[in-house]
Formats: C-alpha cells, sequence, structure tokens
C-alpha cells in the first residue's frame, strides 16, 4: 500500500509516485490531493511550520486503510 499526499513537498506526486507505482508494481496506490506528508488536510502549499498546527490525518486516509487492512 503506497499514499501519498497530493500537498507533500517531500515525497511529491510529480517527483516520486511513478517511481513508487514502478517499484512495487502490485501495491494499492492512493493520492489524496489535499493532503500534506502527515496526511493533515489543507489548501496552498504545506511548509514545516504548518506541521507545528495540531491536527487530526484526513478522515478518509483512516477509512482508506482501515478499510484495505480488513481485506487483507
Amino acid at each position: 500500500m503506497v499514499l501519498q499526499g497530493g500537498r507533500d513537498y517531500q515525497v511529491t506526486v510529480e517527483d516520486d509516485l511513478a517511481r513508487w507505482r514502478a517499484g512495487l508494481p502490485d501495491a494499492a496506490v492512493w493520492s489524496y490531493p489535499a493532503d500534506d506528508h502527515l496526511f493533515f488536510p489543507g489548501a496552498g502549499p504545506s511548509t514545516p511550520d504548518s506541521y507545528r498546527e495540531p491536527q487530526h490525518v484526513d478522515a478518509t486516509v483512516v477509512a482508506d486503510l482501515a478499510d484495505w487492512l480488513a481485506r487483507q
């Protein structure tokens, strides 16, 4: 399972997601366009300072992970 935040500036959709797909061709891959590296939802570019703000992991990520685990 590979999860990718669309606003992640450390591991980016543009630079890294294709490599994950190529290296793990049988993996389930999900992308969450509004999420940063920690899967916190937001708008605009994420920054290191945004990680300091208390937030919750995107509920969709939690649900997708739980569903995937239940199927394993």
